[in-house]
């Protein structure tokens, strides 16, 4: 009785994918990884570092851009939206509008970090000067990086903001990055609702109780 050896083009495919699968993952295993230097080895440990991110609320998409930064690590965003209170008031005077429109904006950031996957946290920072609040804010909290976006409209050389700015540059416990959006950027400032609370309000103009 002769033996008769059929084969199978099945069969044949299904080893020739085995065999390669096996080829791959030797050549995987003896790779030679790519030499890098001692700077760039710094530079990728470092933004790696990055565990706790501070995003004071101007814009939505400082969220977004933190988020990104923060996404490889699984960093925690914090988002602040920061109420000036004038000398002339009590620190915790009662702001309705100002506080409701801030809760909105919170859920809106919430939203931004969550659709990453990322660990959220929120919080309403009251303070007699903006930019002390955040860098209080961010010494207590042991923030990695602070996220500022900030709107065309708004601008950067004057007013509320560049002091807010200025103040982070010179006094934040922690790196900065200062995101100025073009005017064609996704999350340019639009027009607010009536009766929203302008950045003015919460960035140095004195907050009036309604």
């Amino acid at each position: 009785m002769n033996g008769v050896v059929q084969i199978s083009v099945v069969g044949v495919i299904l080893a020739a994918l085995f065999a390669a699968g096996l080829l791959a993952l030797l050549l995987w295993m003896l790779r030679v990884p790519r030499p890098v230097s001692a700077e760039v080895a710094r530079a990728v440990h470092s933004v790696g570092a990055v565990r706790t991110i501070l995003v004071p609320i101007l814009e939505a998409r400082a969220v977004e851009l933190a988020s990104r930064l923060g996404q490889m690590q699984k960093a925690v965003i914090l988002v602040g939206y920061i109420i000036v209170v004038p000398r002339t008031l009590s620190l915790g005077v009662p702001l309705p509008q100002v506080e409701e429109h801030a809760g909105r904006a919170l859920e809106r950031a919430k939203t931004i970090v969550e659709m990453h996957e990322l660990e959220a946290g929120t919080e309403i920072i009251r303070a007699r000067d903006a930019g002390e609040g955040i860098v209080r804010a961010a010494r207590d909290r042991d923030v990695d990086l602070i996220v500022l976006g900030i709107s065309p409209v708004s601008g950067l050389l004057e007013g509320s903001t560049a002091r807010v700015a200025e103040a982070l540059l010179r006094q934040a416990p922690c790196e900065v990055i200062i995101d100025k959006l073009a005017e064609t950027s996704i999350g340019e400032a639009q027009e607010e609702a009536p009766g929203t609370p302008s950045e003015s309000d919460r960035l140095g103009a004195p907050v009036r109780p309604v």
